[in-house]
């Protein structure tokens, strides 16, 4: 395949607003599409902006003429929406689309019956025939949990109010990239082709783990502070009421407790043992970096 140069972007959310300057800075024609002019506020120099009909496969495709990729950020509300994307890529001759599955285990079998997985799933399988069919690439990125929510938000450690639930010894460990990572690591697919066609691409910046937060945490704390740490260990029966009540629910505090609860699991495969970073030209943080990032995010 020959280089990318044009590279359209669905989604100027959280995770769009740091990918956008990514793809920017790696040398990328970067056209940001929008449902309004509105969503064009902040546009990096060297950017440029288009309204879209989601919702029109000819608008869409009008859209991707002359693009060699597709990024999208949907989401979860617009995840479904990309089997028009693909569709639409596809009429228009894009190379590679990279869908909105940026997450821990969307990719992990045990996991796809996960509630909030399934649209994923459903797009994941959808991509891949078009793949098969010769018809479009495709690269999937995996990259465990934003290094910046995991810290920020009492999600696996209650950081305010200096309480945390320890879940069996607090090893279990998981894989986290910062948005900014993220965003690299996106620019990083589309500068190495071939290696990244049509395959599930893991990376992470760093592996954490309850123990790793906690300590992290004392150090940000003033010497005299006191930590409430208790302990779980029927862990798989909170797994089991976690997942129950996530389906029942359909919330978000109930499917950020079952994200909690695979995560801690262990059986999910939150860790990657084996990275692609050298793929996509991602390094690891050091522990230092790692303490700069918590120094940042509490300043």
């Amino acid at each position: 395949m020959s280089s990318i140069n044009n590279v359209v972007l669905i989604g100027k959310g959280l995770l769009g607003s740091f990918v956008l300057p990514a793809l920017v800075d790696a040398g990328f024609t970067v056209t940001l599409l929008g449902r309004s002019e509105k969503s064009k506020q902040g546009l990096p120099s060297g950017a440029k902006f288009q309204v879209v009909d989601y919702t029109s496969i000819d608008s869409l495709e009008a859209a991707f003429r002359g693009q060699d990729a597709v990024v999208s950020t949907v989401g979860m509300e617009g995840i479904m929406g990309q089997k028009l994307m693909i569709d639409a890529a596809i009429k228009a001759g894009v190379k590679r689309f990279i869908p909105s599955d940026f997450g821990s285990s969307t990719t992990n079998p045990d996991a796809a019956r996960f509630w909030h997985h399934i649209p994923m799933v459903e797009i994941q399988k959808y991509i891949k025939e078009k793949a098969e069919a010769g018809s479009i690439e495709y690269t999937i990125l995996s990259m465990g949990g934003f290094l910046e929510f995991v810290i920020q938000y009492d999600f696996l450690i209650d950081w305010k109010n200096k309480s945390v639930e320890i879940w069996g010894d607090g090893n279990a460990g998981f894989s986290a990239t910062s948005l900014e990572g993220v965003g690299k690591a996106v620019a990083g697919i589309l500068k190495n082709l071939e290696p990244t066609k049509n395959r599930n691409i893991f990376v992470h910046e760093v592996v954490l783990s309850q123990n790793k937060l906690l300590e992290l945490a004392k150090k940000r704390s003033a010497p005299e502070t006191k930590w409430n740490v208790t302990h779980v260990d029927d862990i798989e029966a909170r797994l089991q009421n976690a997942e129950k009540a996530a389906v029942e629910k359909q919330d978000l505090p109930n499917t950020l407790a079952l994200i909690k609860a695979a995560v801690l699991s262990g059986k999910f495969g939150a860790h990657y043992h084996q990275v692609d970073n050298d793929l996509v030209g991602l390094q690891l943080i050091s522990d230092a970096e790692l303490e700069a990032k918590v120094a940042q995010l509490y300043a």
